[in-house]
């Protein structure tokens, strides 16, 4: 199979979608994130120690300083997963993990 030149207009096409798509998965990441934090704030933490609700904002932002503190993950292996293949789990992975933690912290909510 012979592969094909591509040209810059196309190349530049593909890093600027590349680029979009990093930029949207944060996006959508940082949403999911915000809205699951917000949300399990507001069912254990506002009415066992009267502090406000936060906003799905307010709450990424936490979630950021956090996760900053905690330390990003810098390992050094390299998968064979394609980016599309990575930005795909990426954007399954949010709502999933949102999702199981809403759900969990709902059961623990319905026996308090």
């Amino acid at each position: 199979m012979t592969r094909k030149a591509m040209t810059t207009g196309v190349a530049a096409s593909a890093a600027l979608g590349v680029v979009a798509a990093t930029i949207l998965g944060f996006v959508w990441a940082a949403a999911w994130s915000g809205f699951t934090l917000s949300v399990l704030w507001g069912w254990f933490v506002v009415p066992v120690f009267s502090l406000p609700a936060l906003s799905v904002a307010q709450a990424y932002g936490i979630a950021l300083v956090v996760r900053t503190a905690k330390g990003w993950d810098t390992r050094t292996d390299k998968n064979a997963d394609s980016f599309g293949t990575l930005l795909g789990r990426a954007f399954m992975a949010a709502p999933l993990v949102s999702g199981v933690s809403l759900l969990f912290g709902w059961v623990a909510k319905s026996f308090v």
